[in-house]
């Protein structure tokens, strides 16, 4: 039904329903309450006649007429265009005897078949009666009869022209309240055309900008600071896939350049087969440092997709720790690198053996590739309050406070830092989280770094 139909209308439609709804309930008890009380003083009025006439006859010391002197002189007994009052008298044998001046021809009969005392509806010349009747007794005898009608049809009336009126008022409200509401509407939603128009001019180029919040604290002002939120979101992500981008191509660009350059030395001039064999085992190596770094992000990737389906088994962490170096140990030869694991403790873990694997070989990867020529490296575990510690100490050229701040956040964008660490730690990091390892780093510039893995 409002498939097509604009919000300010649909507000102010709703809005008439609702207005229509309490209109209606406010008109009716007010003709209801009118109607009430004209009839209330109808009945009121024949019940004070009634009483007057009995009232007269019961105390009268000596009984010699039946109404009150100047009675018929009253204006509600002598006309009948304005609330007249019409009286009937009977004497005991049911003659009349007396009749209001209001009576010309006609006259009110007694009717066997009522009540005394209790009005009811009777026709009386084409005009509708209120009637009530009653004997008048004096001295405990039966005198004679009275009968009083109360005529409706000035109250009829009144209550036809109030119905007229009020019938002309509600279609007149209900337009008047849809035009107001429309405007009223209009106003509210003003505000909202201003979020879309602002939110519709946001795009990559211009990230920064958000929508001004209103100054009432209301249900606008809560959906734009939603929004806000949701492009400070957005924004983080675009400007972490650039920088995850960026960081990528300089860690690619390592390897391609050093296999490039090998190649090109080789076919400058002819080399004995013994170089041969060195260059291109040396290039194979920068190959599968290539591979495994492409693995590595494919692995993230698909982490961060929920797509991979993770299996854990049960592993000893000093043997992953060992298998490592032994993966690494060209690296470690080339730079004449010291390693101590005398301190490295066995120890049975259930977790994600293919995790913990680049876990370590990217925190060793990451102190071989800044530990100095003849450096040392050393990996030691101990227990403390029942968790199992695994730390990595080198004694190379550290980081300073911005490249732990990359670590800790894997997109954060860090100037014009160029120095390379930290890509291969951040794939750690978050590995370690999804492995619900506690994976501390601790660095100073020039002095070397600790990383400290917590199972």
């Amino acid at each position: 039904m409002f498939k097509n139909v604009s919000v300010k209308n649909r507000i102010a439609f709703l809005y008439s329903i609702s207005f229509c709804v309490i209109l209606l309930v406010i008109l009716g008890t007010i003709y209801l309450v009118v109607k009430q009380g004209i009839t209330k003083t109808m009945y009121e009025t024949l019940e004070e006649e009634i009483s007057s006439h009995v009232d007269y006859v019961l105390h009268e010391p000596v009984f010699t007429h039946y109404v009150q002197p100047r009675e018929w002189e009253e204006v509600e007994h002598t006309d009948i265009a304005l609330n007249p009052v019409f009286i009937a008298v009977y004497d005991k044998d049911f003659q009349l005897v007396e009749n209001s001046p209001n009576l010309v021809q006609n006259k009110l009969e007694w009717n066997k078949d009522q009540a005394e005392k209790i009005p009811f509806y009777t026709e009386f010349n084409s005009i509708r009666l209120l009637i009530s009747q009653a004997r008048l007794i004096h001295h405990g005898e039966v005198v004679g009869y009275v009968v009083i009608g109360v005529s409706t049809k000035h109250n009829e009336l009144a209550l036809e022209y109030l119905r007229m009126a009020l019938l002309i008022i509600f279609p007149l409200s209900v337009i008047l309240i849809f035009i107001i509401a429309r405007f009223i509407a209009s106003g509210a939603v003003k505000p909202v055309f201003s979020v879309i128009s602002t939110a519709q001019s946001i795009s990559e180029s211009n990230l920064s900008e958000r929508i001004r919040l209103p100054h009432n604290k209301d249900e606008l002002y809560q959906l734009t600071l939603t929004i806000n939120s949701l492009l400070d979101r957005l924004e983080h992500q675009i400007v972490s896939a650039k920088q995850f981008s960026a960081d990528a191509s300089h860690e690619l660009r390592t390897p391609l350049a050093v296999i490039k350059g090998t190649l090109e030395i080789l076919i400058r001039r002819e080399r004995p087969a013994q170089e041969y064999k060195e260059k291109i085992a040396y290039t194979l190596n920068q190959v599968n440092r290539l591979y495994h770094l492409v693995e590595q992000f494919l692995l993230l990737s698909r982490v961060e997709s929920n797509s991979l389906v993770l299996n854990s088994s049960v592993f000893d962490v000093k043997q992953e720790v060992l298998s490592s170096v032994e993966r690494l140990q060209n690296p470690f030869n080339e730079k004449q690198l010291v390693l101590n694991t005398e301190k490295l403790q066995d120890h049975s873990i259930e977790n994600y053996r293919e995790f913990l694997e680049i876990i370590i070989d990217n925190i060793l990867s990451n102190a071989i590739k800044f530990v100095n020529l003849k450096g040392e490296i050393t990996v030691f575990s101990f227990v403390e309050n029942q968790r199992y510690h695994l730390v990595f100490e080198d004694n190379g050229i550290g980081m300073n406070e911005e490249d732990l701040r990359f670590i800790k956040d894997r997109y954060f964008q860090i100037g014009n830092s160029t120095t390379g660490h930290g890509l291969g730690l951040n794939i750690a990091s978050k590995l370690a989280a999804l492995s619900n390892i506690e994976m501390l780093i601790e660095s100073q510039h020039k002095k070397g770094t600790r990383v400290v893995l917590r199972f």
